[in-house]
Formats: C-alpha cells, sequence, structure tokens
C-alpha cells in the first residue's frame, strides 16, 4: 500500500539545507528553496529537483525510495569590482557543502517514519541560461521506511 513522505521528505530536506552552518556560509538560508525557487532568484542559490519516487514494500515494511537532486548556482563571488572567486570554484564549494549537509543523514518524519539519506555523486558545470554562471548538481538516495 502506498504511504504518503514525497512532500514531508522533500520539506526534511530544505530545512536541513536551511540550517547547514557552513553551507548558508556559502548562500544565505534565504536562498535556498523547494523546487519551485522565486522566478527572480538572488545568486547564488539552491533549490531541490523534481523527487523520483518508487515503493519499498515487504514483509513488516512499508516505505518510499527517493532519488532527488539538490541544485546549486553560483555566478561568482565580487567585492566592488574585484573578482574574489570565480563562479565555477564557488560552485564546486556550495555542492560540496550541499553533499556534506545531507550525506549520512537520518531524519524523523513525525507520523510517516524515519528517512535516511545517501550522497550518490555530483556534477559542476555551465549554467545554459546564464553567461558566466555554474550550475552544480548533488544526487541523493533518500529511502523513508514506516
Amino acid at each position: 500500500m502506498a504511504r504518503p513522505g514525497t512532500l514531508a521528505m522533500r520539506q526534511a530536506l530544505v530545512a536541513r539545507l536551511k540550517t547547514a552552518g557552513n553551507l548558508t556560509v556559502l548562500v544565505p538560508s534565504a536562498s535556498i528553496h523547494r523546487q519551485a525557487s522565486p522566478a527572480r532568484a538572488a545568486w547564488p542559490f539552491v533549490r531541490t529537483g523534481a523527487p523520483i519516487a518508487v515503493p519499498l514494500t515487504g514483509a513488516c515494511l512499508d516505505g518510499k525510495d527517493f532519488t532527488i537532486a539538490v541544485h546549486g548556482f553560483s555566478k561568482g563571488r565580487y567585492a566592488a569590482d574585484s573578482e574574489l572567486e570565480c563562479a565555477e570554484d564557488h560552485a564546486m564549494r556550495i555542492g560540496d557543502e550541499i553533499a556534506v549537509a545531507l550525506d549520512h543523514v537520518k531524519i524523523d518524519l513525525a507520523g510517516i517514519g524515519a528517512m535516511r539519506v545517501r550522497w550518490t555523486g555530483g556534477q559542476t558545470m555551465p549554467d545554459g541560461a546564464e553567461a558566466g554562471a555554474f550550475h552544480t548538481v548533488q544526487n541523493f538516495r533518500v529511502r523513508v521506511l514506516s
């Protein structure tokens, strides 16, 4: 029988990212969004991707396995007219901190069960929509068991 959990899982991931100290040094908490980020999000920013859910059932077991990406975006860091850090390097550091914030994390989902998160890899690339910007994609497997 299918169980709820997709919304709670996504909310828990976003909440965890918004409180990850080393990540919020690079990206303000207010710039960490769910999948539907603001149309004109302030750079740098982070958003979740679309979760893919697969049922996970067995004897005395009910849950879901999710695959979800977390995206980070950067145009670099500047002070006055001086580049402090290029967009590619900044995006890579954001990606590293996203991975650290979520890898091997266990979170209780009240009334649903518990979720465990594993980082499965990532990539950083030029952002196709913004010249000079970079985009990091960090992928995770999330298991929610009730």
